[in-house]
């Protein structure tokens, strides 16, 4: 150690003695001040840029986001256009059944009207609670028979006289 520093030369004064039985410790404070400050100023600088980078690489980026969204759409718009497809496939089924239910309504009413007129015309009949009219059925003509061959004639009658 033949350097010595400006600082270590009033250590040189110390006695002789002293000097050869223990080894000599040299102070560069200033010199290692001045290279701890370095390595703490080159490594803050490095954990500044590191953390630039991060923060640049944790920031989103506009396209990622957006195929990550149209994406995560896709399944939602096809739910919504199922749900939709079903709802108007169910109100059609809905009108034609409505329809079909009128029309069944229409017919019973016109049956009843024409029930009704049929009891209007066959005339009136009086009723009152707790009686009970008996009336005969029209008259029925027997039809004539026919024989089953209108080609054939009825066969003549034997005389017995003879």
């Amino acid at each position: 150690m033949s350097q010595q520093s400006e600082e270590c030369v009033a250590e040189s004064a110390q006695s002789e003695a002293e000097k050869q039985q223990s080894a000599r410790i040299l102070h560069l404070k200033s010199r290692q001040y001045d290279l701890q400050k370095a390595i703490q100023q080159r490594a803050q600088e490095s954990l500044e840029r590191e953390a630039a980078l991060d923060k640049e690489e944790r920031r989103p980026k506009p396209l990622k986001w957006l195929v990550v969204a149209s994406i995560a759409a896709i399944p939602a718009i096809l739910t919504l256009t199922a749900v939709d497809g079903f709802l108007k496939v169910f109100h059609k089924y809905l009108g034609v059944v409505t329809a079909q239910v009128e029309q069944q309504q229409k017919e019973a009413e016109a049956a009843a009207a024409a029930a009704e007129a049929a009891e209007a015309a066959a005339g009136p009949v009086q009723t009152q609670p707790g009686v009970v009219m008996l009336q005969s059925l029209p008259a029925a003509t027997p039809a004539p028979q026919q024989s089953a061959a209108p080609d054939q004639q009825p066969a003549p009658v034997p005389d017995s006289n003879n």
